[in-house]
């Protein structure tokens, strides 16, 4: 292949000194005197290779040093202290079903995980059962393949296809590497719980031909309980449920308890009124144990001078083990009837009691959850000497992602209320048992009802795509490129989960929510560069998407299909303008759309148990019940697919400019808006309890004879518009000096409005600033080198939030203001004469509290995918080169 190829002749013949802030983090300047021909490189946002760094788009880059600066221990870690992480991403937790405890996503300008694309080496990554394939799981991506991370910064569909609309993720693997590197890491938080070790082995070969790299990393991390985060000794601590240990039953003559017992079972408390209260937070898992082996292999090969075949596999396996309290029997309410021998109105004719239980005796939720991720590339890159040279691709990808997850200790609740009804258990102990003779009596009652219940889901996707990409014109001050592709990709996907569960007979799972689905996408795109006098250049791209979608369900009059075809035709346009070499001026805009996932549309119903308050009913006079009338009262809420979904659309405008002011102080300034039409999402149970609360009655809301909620019907809709601007600020500057060489920098996003509707009736709201949508965030980094010694100190930035609006809701008036949070790291390194090097560091150094949500104590009642909640941590990693 040619020293000087094509499109780099496009770009201006010279290297521009403004590199800028997407390399700041590495503190590479690039010389003006560059020799006018050189190789052309791969830039996020745009499938024509550059000459330049800086393109019409804002970029940020995030390389393996800043990256091991950071002091986090995973991907998903490090991008969620981006700033443009605005409002924080998911991370797993325990009691949330289909695989999502075990996985964690990226937020962009927080529009969701399903707008922000994430790419590895260029390409999607394969979904997780859980998103119906629909979110990557930046978690299972192992540190020590990273070369570097590319976050664009706007709306590329034009460019990458839908879910684009926020931004993109591309994070690039280690290429060419030759020799043996091996890596071990170690961090213990102050925290009980959490410690976190990693080992990797890197390994290549190069040849005058091509090359092979091979890594593999094993990572464990311990689990962390949510009774060592947070504050369960505080006297305000009040998350405790009406399903207990020692059961509770509520008859037309009001509650039945069995308080002599309180005290002799485990995290159970007495109520005022004599029932006894489940702490269940003392036993439950925030994070849990998980276990990951990954491998990846790059490689490549010049079959002639201008072909080579290249490719990639990589492979992820990972077990993750959560815990939720024991099952509270909540899908189908128990009751013992007005007959039964042991019920307590026995002697005055007996009355139905709707009882309250919950299976501690048979042990904790425990949910095993296996995740198989592959992926498999294979490909042909060429050039031919037509025209002005014709560079080609031609790719073959193949990806499946499988989850396997066991529930165990869940309960059968038609067995439960079999067993009751024959009369063998004296729940209430009506009889005076001693507590060893009915403890034994309960535990032979959950162990007849006993499940476990199992959940796959399987997504498959196989790609051919491929781009030829030419020099149409160079002609003097004018140029211009084009490249040209096509995409074609096949889809599977399914969802199950045991027939029991499926069926809503299951309590303590959340299993129903079945999909049998495929898609096809076919995709065209054509984008062009086009160089003019004075330094400008103009970036043009368009690309048609089809989304042929069809789900299966099946039902006991046989199979139901629905099907539903989603296209689009996106462009983006966007210039830039040097009016010296150190400056760049750039403004783009694009539009985008996203179609509507799998399981959206096709989902059976499944339950899950919402919290909220129930201010219709807490609020009428005569009603008493504190429990109830909590805010972490959890409702029976039935979810399900909406197949009259319709697709996404959204567009995004960026403006800005970056300045080198001199070979060591860059300035980037961008400013962003975003616009996020017919919104998929959840109508949530606070929504649909307000608008109860407001027209006096709902038809998703199903009450029983007490006026209590006995269910919630929830679902997906198109119903949201989200508008959102800001301003992104970064500026990184380097340093020589006699006692060692020194880079800082500084990134801060600022959120001048965040303005969500959602429905058409309702106004729109702007949240930025107020409780879990900060409007500033930011980051600064000081590095320093001198000899074989270096040190990092890096600060994440969360700004003050207010709770007013909150507040001004009744069930939120317990609501506080957030202080500013600021989380400090350092790190200390040694590169000793074999080779190798030695860190240590501290991160959270000062133990910075995360804010919470309430002016009394409560469970999990901090944003954790937001704030750091494990306090200070302490590492080690050691690194050895062969």
């Amino acid at each position: 292949m040619s020293s000087l190829t094509l499109t780099a002749k496009a770009i201006r013949r010279s290297i521009l000194a403004a590199t800028a802030a997407s390399v700041a983090f590495s503190g590479v300047a690039f010389a003006e005197d560059a020799p006018e021909k050189v190789e052309r490189i791969e830039v996020t946002g745009s499938r024509i290779k550059q000459v330049d760094m800086e393109t019409v788009s804002p970029v940020t880059v995030i390389d393996a040093a800043a990256i091991a600066m950071t002091g986090e221990k995973t991907v998903a870690d490090v991008l969620n202290n981006s700033a443009i992480n605005s409002f924080g991403s998911w991370r797993g937790v325990s009691g949330y079903g289909s695989g999502a405890s075990s996985t964690s996503s990226v937020n962009l300008r927080g529009l969701g995980a399903s707008a922000t694309l994430v790419l590895l080496d260029g390409r999607r990554m394969p979904g997780t059962s859980s998103s119906s394939g629909a979110v990557a799981d930046t978690s299972s991506i192992p540190m020590s393949i990273v070369e570097r991370i590319e976050i664009l910064r706007d709306g590329a569909s034009a460019v990458y296809g839908s879910d684009a609309v926020a931004g993109v993720i591309n994070i690039i693997t280690k290429k060419e590497f030759d020799g043996v590197q091996l890596d071990y890491s170690y961090e213990m938080p102050d925290v009980e719980g959490g410690d976190a070790e990693r080992l990797s082995i890197a390994t290549g070969y190069n040849t005058d031909k091509g090359n092979i790299t091979f890594t593999y990393e094993y990572y464990d991390t311990k689990a962390v309980m949510d009774r060592d985060v947070w504050k369960l000794d505080d006297p305000s601590y009040g998350a405790y449920s009406t399903f207990s240990s020692v059961p509770n039953g509520i008859s037309d003559s009001g509650w039945v308890d069995n308080s002599e017992f309180c005290d002799q079972v485990d995290n159970t408390v007495l109520n005022s009124d004599g029932r006894c209260l489940y702490s269940y937070g003392e036993v439950t898992k925030l994070f849990g144990d998980s276990t990951r082996n990954s491998f990846l292999t790059n490689f490549s090969y010049d079959i002639t001078d201008d072909i080579q075949f290249r490719g990639r596999a990589t492979a992820s396996l990972a077990e993750t083990e959560t815990r939720y309290a024991g099952t509270p029997v909540s899908t189908n309410y128990p009751v013992m009837s007005a007959d039964n021998p042991y019920n307590p109105y026995a002697s005055t004719g007996g009355e139905d009691v709707t009882v309250y239980m919950r299976s501690v005796q048979i042990g904790e939720r425990d949910t095993l959850t296996e995740t198989n991720n592959f992926d498999i590339l294979a490909g042909f890159v060429g050039f031919a000497d037509v025209g002005n040279g014709l560079d080609w691709e031609f790719n073959v990808q193949s990806s499946s992602s499988t989850t396997n997850s066991f529930g165990y200790n869940l309960i059968n609740d038609s067995i439960i209320q079999r067993e009751i009804d024959t009369g063998n258990y004296d729940i209430f102990n009506t009889s005076g048992m001693s507590y060893e003779e009915w403890n034994g009596q309960m535990s032979e009652l959950y162990g007849a009802a006993a499940h476990t219940g199992v959940y796959q889901g399987k997504f498959e996707s196989t790609q051919i795509d491929g781009l030829v990409s030419t020099l149409l014109i160079d002609e003097g001050d004018f140029s211009l490129a084009m490249v040209a592709g096509a995409e074609y990709e096949m889809i599977d996907f399914k969802q199950t989960s045991d027939p029991e569960s499926a069926a809503g007979i299951i309590s303590g799972g959340s299993g129903g929510d079945d999909v049998n689905a495929t898609r096809d996408r076919t995709a065209g795109y054509l984008e062009f560069q086009m160089g003019l006098p004075a330094n400008f250049e103009v970036s043009a791209a368009v690309r048609y998407e089809r989304y042929e979608q069809e789900g299966k369900l099946t039902g006991a009059t046989g199979d139901i299909v629905n099907s539903s075809t989603f296209d689009a035709v996106v462009p983006k346009l966007g210039l830039s303008w040097r009016p010296v070499d150190s400056l760049l001026l750039r403004a783009s805009y694009g539009d985008s759309f996203r179609a509507p996932n799998m399981g959206e549309m096709f989902s059976s119903q499944a339950l899950s148990f919402e919290s909220s308050l129930d201010n219709l009913w807490c609020n009428t006079a005569g009603n008493d019940d504190d429990t109830y009338c909590d805010p972490n009262q959890q409702h029976k809420t039935w979810f399900g697919g909406n197949p009259n979904l319709e697709a996404e659309e959204g567009n995004s405008f960026t403006v800005g400019g970056v300045w080198n002011v001199n070979d060591d102080w860059n300035v980037e300034v961008s400013y962003y808006s975003i616009t996020y039409d017919n919104k998929i999402e959840s109508v949530g149970v606070d929504d649909i309890l307000r608008d109860e609360l407001r027209e006096g009655t709902s038809d998703f809301v199903t009450r029983g004879a007490d006026g209590k909620i006995e269910y919630i019907e929830s679902g997906v809709r198109n119903i949201a518009t989200v508008e959102t601007s800001g301003i992104d600020f970064v500026t990184a500057y380097n340093l020589e000096s006699s006692v060692g060489d020194w880079n800082f920098k500084l990134d801060l996003s600022k959120v001048l409005d965040f303005k969500k509707q959602d429905n058409a009736e309702s106004a729109m709201i702007d949240y930025s600033g107020s409780t879990d949508y900060p409007d500033l965030r930011g980051n600064f980094a000081v590095g320093w080198s001198y000899d074989d010694f270096s040190a990092a100190w890096t600060t994440v930035y969360i700004g003050s939030q207010s709770a007013e609006y909150w507040r001004e809701l009744e069930e939120y008036d317990n609501y506080t203001d957030y202080d500013t949070y600021f989380k400090h790291n350092v790190q200390f390194a040694y590169n000793h004469s074999m080779n190798g090097s030695i860190t240590v560091g501290v991160n959270n150094i000062l133990d910075e509290e995360a804010p919470t949500y309430y002016d009394y104590a409560d469970y999990r009642d901090v944003n954790v995918g937001l704030y750091d909640v494990l306090g200070r941590t302490y590492y080690i990693r050691l690194s050895q080169r062969f």
